[in-house]
């Protein structure tokens, strides 16, 4: 059941599926940047939240956050959230003022006991903020917000940050079935790049294939075959499953959110290296940017969170070239 529940992030996928199918309303994406403080031991740090919002009416929206909480003395936490919004009218240009809440899954690497070296810790809490906008005439907007996190298991944190949004347009259909079409089949080669979530961040460089099949303009299944390369004594390797969300940026540039299974093999013990491989299936969250070239060829960038029971997570970047056809 504790495993289980580790997969529930994959929710803040799923979220998102209404509003990337049926846009109704605006849409906008942000990037914010700031400071955190750490009220039990006064200690400050750097803050990034990247977003995604979607507005169900005049005066209400739902997003998606991605929250990093910097650095602070044994604790790398960083999380995912979904946030329901009140707001005033969003003027043409001017200010505009919101509020919003929700929980917040976190992932927060913290030091070991005895031989471990650190320990990758998921817990819940939940998240409030507060928001200031100034909108141009254009579809860009600056942005301030502050937010408390309230960790049910870990530390409580203060936000503030500053950045900027912008909203996105509509693109015609003709170009929406060019970026992506049902029946479409996509090969992709990738170069990967993997973080692990411990306090030294250590990485490795791997490669991977991916297969993607399109189900509808806003729906894609995925393959891929992944090696992550290999870090001490672990080596990790294996095959990852997934459903992706899709939104249209712009005219040739396509917003990918995914969930699903990554299957794997890989070590549980990082000093043993004589400890044969395990396998294992992990819950994997990804977002992505498609870019199309021309009628065939793409290019892709992802990132992925890969979420383990074992004190194994780890942040996967890949980038690549593929045909469609």
């Amino acid at each position: 059941m504790r495993y289980i529940l580790k997969a529930v992030p994959l929710i803040f996928v799923s979220c998102l599926a209404t509003s990337l199918a049926a846009p109704a309303f605006a849409q906008d994406a942000s990037i914010l940047a700031g400071a955190m403080g750490v009220r039990e031991n006064d200690q400050n740090s750097f803050a990034v939240q990247v977003g995604y919002s979607q507005r169900l009416g005049n005066y209400t929206a739902v997003s998606a956050e991605y929250v990093n909480e910097g650095h602070p003395d044994f604790h790398h936490r960083d999380g995912l959230s979904p946030q329901f919004w009140l707001h005033t009218l969003v003027p043409e240009k001017g200010w505009s003022f919101g509020a919003g809440i929700g929980p917040y899954f976190y992932f927060d690497t913290t030091p070991g006991r005895g031989t471990q070296a650190y320990r990758n810790d998921h817990g819940w809490g939940a998240i409030a903020s507060a928001s200031v906008k100034y909108h141009f005439a254009s579809n860009l907007y600056g942005e301030l917000r502050a937010s408390r996190i309230k960790g049910l298991s870990g530390h409580d944190s203060d936000l503030l940050v500053v950045g900027v949004g912008y909203e996105l347009g509509s693109t015609s259909r003709a170009a929406r079935t060019e970026n992506a079409a049902a029946g479409d089949n996509t090969i992709l080669l990738l170069r990967s790049r993997s973080i692990v979530n411990s306090l030294n961040s250590e990485q490795s460089s791997g490669y991977a294939i991916e297969y993607r099949r399109t189900i509808h303009e806003n729906l894609e299944l995925s393959a891929m075959a992944l090696n992550e390369g290999k870090v001490g004594t672990l080596d990790r390797k294996g095959l990852v499953t997934q459903a992706w969300l899709m939104r249209p940026l712009t005219e040739r540039t396509i917003l990918e959110l995914g969930a699903g299974a990554y299957t794997m093999r890989d070590k549980t013990d990082r000093n043993d290296a004589a400890q044969d491989d395990t396998t294992h299936v992990a819950p994997i969250v990804s977002v992505g940017v498609r870019y199309r070239f021309n009628p065939t060829l793409r290019a892709e960038l992802t990132w992925s969170r890969v979420i383990t029971n074992y004190h194994r997570d780890s942040d996967l970047f890949l980038l690549g070239v593929g045909t469609s056809f």
